[in-house]
C-alpha cells in the first residue's frame, strides 16, 4: 500500500525517537530536513537495487549508427538531457525487427569482447561511461530504438508539507536513519546500537517485501552489477 508522510511528521517522529522533543537549538529544522532529504536518497537508491520498481522511471531513445571515434568499438549515449535528470541507470531493453530485447548490463572494461573490436552489428551489451553516457557494445550498424530504466534525481522536501512518496512502512526506515546519526552527534553510544539494531531490522523488513510484487509470487531473482541468472535457475549466464 502506498503511504505519503509530510515533512513536518518525519521531523516529528525523528525528534520523538531520539528524545529530542524540545532539543530545537541543537537539533534545529533546517538540519533534520537537510539529514531527511539524505536519507530518502540513499534509501531510494538502495531499495531500487534491491529490486523494487518504485523509483524507476523509463526514457525511450534513440542510438545512433557508428561509433563516435574510428579508435573505439563503442557507440556513445547522452542521457544528460532526461528530465528529470538519472541518478543511476538500471536496465536498458534494445527493440530490433519487432522484438524488445534486455542488454547485459557489463563493466565498461569489457568494451572490446563483443566480436570484433572494429566490426559492427545489433549492440548486446552497455555500461556506464563517464558522468551522464553509456556505451553500448558492439557499436551499431543500423539506428536501433531503446528504453532506459533509471532512478531520477528525487526533489528535496523544504516546506512542510511536502511528502516522502513510498509504500507503507519504509518512513520507518528513514526516521530511524536520521535517529541514528543524531545519536552520533550526540555520542550516545547504547542509545545508537539500539537504534542501529531498530533500523536494521527495519532495513530486513523491507527487503522481504521490496522485490514481491504479490503476495503469491516470489521474489525476483537477486542480481549483481556485472552479471545476471537465468529465469526460474540459479545460474549465471556465460559470457559473449
Amino acid at each position: 500500500m502506498t503511504r505519503t508522510v509530510t515533512l513536518a511528521q518525519l521531523r516529528s517522529d525523528i525528534r520523538f525517537q531520539a528524545d529530542l522533543v524540545g532539543a530545537s537549538l541543537r537539533h534545529g529544522d533546517a538540519q533534520i530536513t537537510r539529514l531527511i532529504n539524505q536519507s530518502i536518497n540513499r534509501f531510494r537508491e538502495r531499495v531500487t537495487i534491491e529490486g523494487a520498481t518504485f523509483y524507476l522511471r523509463r526514457q525511450e531513445d534513440t542510438l545512433s549508427a557508428g561509433r563516435p571515434s574510428t579508435s573505439v568499438a563503442y557507440q556513445e549515449l547522452d542521457i544528460s538531457g532526461y528530465s528529470p535528470a538519472p541518478v543511476r541507470t538500471f536496465d536498458v531493453d534494445l527493440i530490433t525487427n519487432g522484438e524488445v530485447l534486455k542488454l547485459n548490463h557489463v563493466p565498461f572494461d569489457s568494451r572490446n569482447d563483443y566480436g570484433s573490436a572494429l566490426s559492427p552489428g545489433i549492440p548486446a551489451a552497455w555500461a556506464h561511461f563517464q558522468k551522464d553516457t553509456l556505451a553500448f557494445f558492439p557499436y551499431p550498424n543500423n539506428n536501433f530504438s531503446v528504453v532506459v530504466y533509471y532512478t531520477p534525481v528525487a526533489t528535496d522536501l523544504v516546506s512542510d508539507s511536502d511528502t516522502f512518496d513510498g509504500v507503507a512502512g519504509w518512513e520507518d526506515y528513514i526516521t530511524w536513519d536520521c535517529v541514528c546519526r543524531l545519536i552520533v552527534r550526540d555520542q550516545f553510544p547504547q542509545a545508537f546500537q539500539l537504534a542501529l539494531v531498530q533500523k536494521t531490522e527495519i532495513w530486513t523488513d523491507i527487503l522481504r517485501t521490496a522485490a514481491r510484487p504479490t503476495h503469491a509470487g516470489g521474489a525476483i531473482l537477486g542480481r549483481d552489477t556485472f552479471g545476471e541468472k537465468l529465469r526460474g535457475m540459479g545460474r549465471r549466464l556465460p559470457p559473449p
